[in-house]
Order: structure tokens, then sequence, then C-alpha cells
């Protein structure tokens, strides 16, 4: 499963990228690396683990970065510049201090921002919040979950539960245990801004006499493969696909 994001903001990259290319222009700043430049200014981007392909002048492969602006992260956005000095490696998060320059005449079919790294401020696998509530020792009961029609999940003698924590992710799906892993997850304020890619979620295989716990394990252990971003609101877990909402759980803690 690669990262997804909303409609609208494929639809937005994609005009995005009819508009500003996938080449920078040429000027005669020597300067500025040969480009007539307007501005500078310093940013400070994040940058997702996973390239995808986007529509440029041409179909291309773009990064997935935001922006932190007055301490706060942007949507994420296509991203079809090139960064000078940056070498991506797939599977990892990057916190990036850019200069951004504003190209005063750029070609038709060029960019108007030119972009270089000044520090690779944070590079690893997971980004969990500071102040993050996914811990090895919270187990997350399952509320509501998508598809279910009339089965209440929370009518089950053992509550279908997850939990999440650095790389791991285990729990119970309603008749049998499951475990996986965590391959990429930024934890953020605003879901728009979380993404999470799990690994193949594997299980014990007992016979599920009660049928109920049959349809909550089916649909549970096939959502878990198609969620893409998530948040904590205490005292719940939310899990979204894009930006739909398609299970919700509760800490067992809570209260």
């Amino acid at each position: 499963m690669i990262f997804k994001l909303p409609a609208p903001l494929l639809l937005t990259g994609m005009l995005s990228g009819l508009l500003i290319g996938c080449t920078n222009g040429g000027g005669a700043d020597s300067e500025h690396g040969g480009i007539d430049t307007a501005a500078v200014k310093k940013e400070i981007y994040w940058v997702a683990p996973e390239r995808v392909p986007c529509q440029g002048i041409v179909p291309m492969q773009c990064l997935i970065v935001n922006k932190v602006v007055d301490g706060k992260t942007t949507e994420w956005q296509y991203f079809y510049n090139d960064i000078a000095g940056f070498e991506y490696t797939p599977g990892l998060f990057y916190k990036l201090s850019l200069e951004t320059t504003e190209v005063a005449n750029p070609a038709a079919d060029a960019s108007s921002l030119s972009y270089k790294l000044l520090t690779e401020m944070d590079k690893k696998q997971n980004h969990y919040a500071t102040n993050t509530m996914l811990t090895e020792n919270r187990k997350w009961n399952l509320k509501q979950l998508t598809g279910l029609g009339e089965v209440n999940p929370m009518m089950l003698e053992q509550p279908a539960n997850i939990t999440i924590a650095g790389e791991r992710l285990s729990g119970f799906s309603g008749c049998n245990n499951f475990f996986g892993q965590v391959q990429h997850l930024f934890e953020a304020e605003q879901v728009n801004n979380s993404l999470l890619k799990l690994g193949p979620i594997g299980s014990t295989l007992m016979a599920c006499a009660d049928p109920n716990g049959n349809t909550v394990e089916q649909k549970l252990q096939q959502a878990l493969g198609e969620v893409n971003a998530i948040k904590v609101q205490w005292p719940f877990l939310n899990m979204y696909q894009n930006d739909e909402l398609i299970m919700q759980f509760v800490a067992e803690d809570w209260d």
C-alpha cells in the first residue's frame, strides 16, 4: 500500500504540476547557480518516505512533503522540484531546512521556485509526536468499524483491540491474535498531516465459534490493510483511509 492523498489534493497536485513543471529554468545570475532570482527565504519541510506517481508536464514520481509554518505543519502535497544537495533514501521521514529561491524569469515550462538543502535536521523510519500516547503498555479496544452492519464490536465477549508502539503492532481481532509491523508512521496534531503504512498482518488460525466475532475479525484485518492516516484524540485512536474515518478505538485505561 502506498500513501494516498485526499481527492481535492490530488487534483490540486495535478494542476500545480501543469503550472510549475518539473525542471529549473535558466537565467544569468552566477550567484545563484545561473538562475535569475528575485527572493530567497529559509523554510522547513517534512518529506514522506515514498515517492508517488504524479502528473506534471509528463508523468513522474513526486516526493510528498509539507511545510512547518509557525510551529505547525501544513497538509501533505506533491513536490515536483529537485532539492539541490539532498540525497533521498526511500523508507525514511526527513525534516529538512531548505533555502527557497524565487526565480524572477523562469522558462515557460519551468518552476518559479528552486530549492537547496541547508541542513538535514531529522531522519528516521517513524516519527512520533513528543507526547505520543501510542505506547507498548496501552491497549485500544475497537469501538466502531465501517462495514459491520448491525454487529456492535463493543458487545463481543472479548473486545477486539490493538496496541501500537515503535515499529510493532499487535492485538486481538475478534477470534484470533494478530501481529505486524509499523513500516512508516508520522504522528501529528492534524489528521491531514498524519501518514501510516502497516506491513502485512499475521494472525493465529483458531476457528471462530462466534459469528459476530468472525465478522469483526474479517472486517478489521481487511481495514488494517487499507488505513493510511492516524490520529489520537484522547481517549480515542482514529484510523483513516485518506480523509474517511474507517475505524475508531478507545483506550482501555482511559477511565
